[in-house]
């Protein structure tokens, strides 16, 4: 009898090796029958891991409908989409079967591992901060009939004429460089912001898509203020938009939140969440059940409202208290630095171009100001942006292990405004 290798899928008992079996994936030299297909060891570790790691990630460059070239496929994607077409399917995963547990050092050593997590679950729990109802149970996946549908187009459509008009700007901003018509653009912006919001009581499907739309709107509007940006193409600017707005609305609402804390218009438990609301995280009524079967209790792991929100990041703005031109310069430079890297391409070299627009109009700032050796305040801005980047990060790895557990069960119409939302 012959198995799989430790690296690989799992194999039907009894699969043997001979030579003029062929793989229906690659058509190369085939091993046995793994996830339900005739297929060589390669292609169901390949399948194995796609499955249980970056499968959802993954593009093809190129044709989309790549072919393997004497056994060997160099796309991903279309290798991924062959093995759903001939019928693999991950159901019959067996994690515990290995092609090496005849070798009685690995059998030993399997034993003490199977003995350590039945022994040790509880500081599993404890270390790791996951219940063991969200580490060891998952909910069967909901038909898509069954998730929630959430309609942007009309949103959308917004956006879209927001981006196609040529704005008309008050006659003070003429002679003003870009950072100042930002800054200006961002007061405009605020002028709604009132000095004692009504605290949110609840927080569910209808609050989260009223936050959203102020966002994306808020957030387009102010973009335009930017000459260098207004100029592009339709597609480069709204390719941008839906990269960037949603990073813009909460590093604004969090220097916003840490402003009104500073001033005594929130408590320390408060986010301002919008204009004209804020959040207490300890008194407000989550209710999760438009978009997850998960329990409030299991969803703390993946959304603790002061992570997700970025609570730890309002402390840093209240140390360093940016001014509005340095907040402008901060959070412009942030979404126009992560959307180039996200996009790549094209997009990339004009963040590149709008981020030196930004660094030479901050230049004549701090020389306007008398500041000629701004280095070291610089740099305190551009922590903030990195106390960011390590936010995302963890919240990041949580919301995969969300994505492989199938917690969240949302169709949007337009899936790409939250492609890089994390």
């Amino acid at each position: 009898m012959s198995c799989s290798t430790p690296s690989s899928s799992e194999c039907s008992i009894g699969s043997v090796e001979v030579d003029d079996f062929k793989c229906e994936i690659c058509l190369g030299k085939g091993h046995g029958n793994h996830f339900g297909v005739n297929a060589c060891r390669a292609c169901a570790a390949f399948f194995r891991r796609m499955i249980l790691g970056t499968g959802f990630r993954q593009k093809c460059r190129l044709t989309k409908n790549c072919k393997p070239k004497d056994g060997r496929w160099f796309c991903k994607k279309c290798r991924l989409d062959k093995c759903y077409r001939l019928g693999m399917t991950p159901d019959n995963i067996q994690h515990d079967r290995d092609a090496h547990l005849s070798s009685e050092l690995f059998l030993e050593n399997h034993n003490k591992r199977k003995l350590q997590v039945s022994v040790l679950p509880t500081t599993v729990e404890k270390f790791v901060g996951v219940p063991h109802s969200v580490l060891y149970f998952k909910r069967e996946k909901l038909p898509k009939k069954m998730w929630t549908y959430i309609d942007l187009s009309k949103l959308v459509q917004r956006t879209e004429k927001i981006l196609k008009t040529e704005p008309s700007f008050d006659s003070e901003t003429f002679n003003m460089t870009t950072l100042e018509k930002l800054t200006f653009g961002l007061r405009e912006a605020r002028k709604n912001q009132q000095q004692f919001p009504a605290i949110m009581k609840s927080m569910g499907k209808e609050e989260n898509c009223f936050i959203w739309e102020q966002q994306l709107m808020t957030a387009a509007n102010w973009i335009m203020y930017f000459d260098e940006f207004r100029a592009l193409p339709f597609d480069q600017k709204f390719a941008m938009i839906k990269c960037m707005w949603h990073l813009w609305g909460r590093l604004e609402r969090l220097a916003m939140t840490a402003e009104m804390r500073v001033n005594g218009y929130c408590g320390k438990r408060d986010f301002v969440i919008s204009h004209d609301a804020l959040l207490d995280y300890d008194n407000v009524d989550y209710d999760p059940s438009w978009s997850t079967s998960y329990s409030k209790d299991e969803l703390l792991y993946f959304l603790d409202a002061p992570t997700y929100h970025g609570e730890p990041l309002v402390e840093s703005f209240i140390n360093i208290n940016p001014s509005d031109t340095e907040l402008v310069f901060l959070i412009c430079n942030l979404c126009l630095r992560l959307t180039g890297k996200k996009l790549g391409g094209e997009i990339e070299e004009v963040t590149q171009k709008l981020q030196d627009v930004l660094a030479n109009s901050l230049h004549k700032h701090y020389t306007d100001i008398e500041m000629p050796r701004y280095a070291h305040r610089l740099a305190k801005l551009l922590s903030i942006g990195n106390d960011w980047l390590n936010l995302t990060h963890k919240r990041k790895e949580k919301m995969q292990v969300a994505y492989i557990l199938d917690v969240f069960h949302v169709e949007f119409s337009h899936p790409e405004l939250f492609q890089y939302s994390v």
